[in-house]
């Protein structure tokens, strides 16, 4: 076997990690053993029609994934899934909560500056607008979105697989 240029190795690499980012409910035993099928495939067939005629043959990565997935006796949690949603709940909140605070600092240099005191979620925000300083200072813990991350963590990650176990 030849060894593949640069361009296809990284074709490849990329193709691969987004096919084991679908794999996650896979047992990671079985997962390296069909990304090592799939790596070993990949070169054989890039030798015959190129690269990527090789990985368009495959299919998407998810598509792909999903009969790997599919043919398993047992499906785990995709945990990395979960933190993925978790994730896009926490940075939800953060830009939310940025937005809360700029709208209070806005509000406060239109009124001439001065301080101001809010609650974002359960978050004690302080703003400061004056035309020589804008800060915040935030303070305390926020359940409900605790509670939202915690839930889009269950739900993203396919949580009650185990208790099929």
């Amino acid at each position: 076997m030849s060894t593949l240029p640069l361009t296809d190795r990284l074709r490849r690499w990329s193709y691969l990690q987004d096919v084991e980012l679908w794999l996650d409910p896979m047992p990671g035993h079985r997962r390296r053993e069909v990304i090592r099928e799939l790596r070993t495939n990949l070169a054989d067939a890039a030798a015959d029609v190129g690269m990527t005629n090789a990985i368009e043959d495959l299919g998407k990565p998810r598509d792909l994934a999903r009969e790997f997935v599919k043919a398993e006796p047992r499906r785990r949690p995709s945990w990395s899934l979960g933190v993925i949603g978790a994730g896009a709940v926490l940075l939800v909140a953060m830009l939310a909560g940025l937005a809360y605070a700029f709208g209070m600092s806005d509000s406060l240099l239109d009124t001439g500056g001065g301080s101001a005191e809010g609650a974002f979620l359960g978050i004690r925000v302080l703003a400061v607008g004056t035309e020589s300083e804008l800060s915040w200072t935030w303070s305390g813990w926020s359940w409900p979105i605790t509670i939202v991350a915690v839930i889009a963590f269950l739900v993203a990650s396919s949580a009650w697989r185990l208790l099929r176990r």
